[in-house]
């Protein structure tokens, strides 16, 4: 789930992946979450950390509030400045990880 630079929130674009994950969590009432938030390199290390952790529980609160999966099962982690790909603005985002299916 992607975001533009320095927001949190998730764009209509964005949607049917936060709704793919939802699908997966009602298909697997025992599956658990890890959501890691991202930021790119621009700006200041304090605010890339907070809106890197706003972002994951800006996907956290829509699973919670709009698609009704318990937030017991989803963990928010902020985790800073990204570098899962190599151009900086691609690390705008929020990778959702399974954690345990049963």
């Amino acid at each position: 789930i992607t975001f533009r630079q320095g927001s949190a929130e998730v764009e209509n674009l964005q949607l049917p992946d936060v709704e793919h994950v939802a699908k997966f969590l009602d298909a697997n009432p025992k599956a658990k979450i890890v959501i890691q938030g991202y930021a790119s390199p621009e700006g200041a290390l304090d605010f890339n950390q907070k809106l890197s952790q706003d972002r994951a529980n800006t996907i956290k609160r829509m699973l919670v509030d709009k698609y009704k999966i318990s937030a017991d099962r989803i963990t928010a982690e902020g985790k800073g400045i990204g570098e899962v790909f190599p151009q900086p603005a691609w690390n705008r985002l929020g990778v959702c990880v399974i954690n345990t299916v049963q």
